[in-house]
């Protein structure tokens, strides 16, 4: 089983839908004699590109094991409230609990994505909110209404999160330190945010809106479940440290440089390589470089405007982590464009091209994190995501379109030779 299939599936949907809808004004140009270039016949058995070992986790101490256990106690308790076979007036609304009731039980029973132990609690809050809007839908069918409660709750865990948020001084032994430590913390105080607004209201009338009305709730549970977690992380760390100062003054600076330097790598590099089509004149129609430039170009916009949103939203040193990110992500595409025009990945991709490219993007990360350096692992993930989603496809039976796979894994390649120096330019600015 390849790693974190779930998580990372959400993460790159969004990524796999745009380069899918890049490549469509393209993908039908003509050939001599007005054929067309189409995926080679081969299908890829399950094993064709097997799993990648994660290096050891960024977070600069071990996450608390409490955290994990109290929302697994608090799933389970959560669920325990609700009839396995709840008896309603209406019969739909109680096969409907019944299933969700059976399919939250189902995923907090089930194995952990072998990614870091963040991931755990991501997965863990994700199972908490399922839990929470089973209850409520099924605490509304049977008439009682939370509106009230739930009304309190939210305002609970906003004046939490002002208060963690306040005291966000990003202290720590070192400011390469504070990123790895209070990124993630950034992370889940944006996720409380994101939950606690009233996007959805409880319903004035719960009875005839229950899953309305657990869908409220479960929203207001996962916000104060990332507040836990974001003040435990903090803690954890600040336990760890001898001494902790306040880093706050160094991370802005450092990300407002980076912010710069990404923006003047990105136009020197599309300088070099053509400005906004620098392939145009090569005929890539069905093969395996068409994607893989389409791959990198959208991955490269999405990058830096992952840094501009970071900065702007005062996220310190998760704009400093994008900006790593996006650093590797325009060399990979610049080392991408190359390789095409070299005239490399035209040729129909075949089980062992699939599993040669596979082993050399393994290769490639294994490389990056050989000396053991915590901000290499960090910026290191967006590449595990890309080879672990293509293992995913393969692996569930999705392995028609070998194009796409290897031009995914030759792009985790890319990346991951990218990370060592942008994490080397990254440290440097920290200093």
């Amino acid at each position: 089983m390849t790693r974190g299939s779930s998580s990372r599936r959400r993460l790159l949907a969004g990524v796999a839908a745009t380069g899918a809808a890049a490549l469509a004004g393209c993908s039908g140009l003509p050939f001599a004699g007005g054929e067309e270039r189409r995926d080679s016949p081969v299908s890829l058995p399950a094993d064709a590109v097997g799993s990648i070992e994660w290096p050891a986790s960024p977070f600069p101490t071990a996450v608390p094991a409490s955290l994990a256990a109290a929302h697994e106690a608090r799933t389970r308790s959560l669920l325990d409230d609700v009839p396995a076979e709840p008896e309603l007036p209406n019969a739909a609304v109680a096969t409907e609990i019944e299933t969700r009731r059976e399919r939250a039980r189902e995923r907090a029973n089930a194995g952990l994505p072998d990614e870091w132990p963040v991931d755990d609690l991501d997965a863990w809050r994700r199972r908490r909110e399922d839990a929470a809007e089973v209850r409520a839908a099924y605490r509304a069918a049977t008439g009682n209404d939370d509106g009230s409660e739930l009304s309190a709750r939210r305002r609970a865990v906003r004046d939490a999160r002002t208060a963690l948020t306040g005291d966000l001084a990003y202290r720590s032994e070192s400011t390469a330190a504070a990123v790895l430590a209070y990124e993630p913390v950034e992370s889940l105080l944006a996720e409380c945010a994101r939950s606690v607004r009233p996007q959805v209201t409880y319903p004035a009338d719960p009875v005839a809106e229950p899953f309305r009305a657990g869908e409220a709730v479960g929203r207001v549970e996962r916000a104060e479940a990332a507040a836990a977690d974001a003040e435990g992380l903090r803690e954890a760390c600040l336990d760890s440290w001898d001494e902790a100062s306040p880093r706050w003054a160094s991370l802005v600076a450092a990300a407002e440089t980076l912010r710069g330097s990404v923006s003047r790598t990105r136009a020197s590099v599309r300088e070099r390589v053509g400005r906004e089509d620098p392939l145009d004149e090569e005929d890539l129609s069905g093969t395996v470089a068409q994607e893989l430039a389409a791959t990198g170009e959208t991955r490269v916009e999405s990058a830096v405007e992952d840094v501009s949103r970071a900065t702007d939203a005062g996220e310190h040193a998760t704009a400093v982590v994008e900006a790593g990110t996006a650093l590797a992500e325009v060399e990979a595409y610049r080392a991408a464009v190359v390789e095409i025009r070299d005239g490399r990945h035209r040729a129909a991709p075949t089980e062992s091209s699939v599993r040669s490219t596979a082993e050399r993007a393994r290769a490639a990360v294994s490389e990056a994190v050989d000396a053991g350096d915590p901000l290499a692992a960090r910026l290191l993930r967006p590449g595990l995501g890309v080879f672990g989603y293509a293992a995913d496809r393969v692996e569930e039976g999705y392995g028609s379109a070998p194009r796409r796979t290897q031009a995914s894994l030759v792009y985790a390649a890319l990346y991951a030779s990218a990370v060592p120096a942008a994490a080397e330019f990254v440290r440097e600015r920290l200093e």
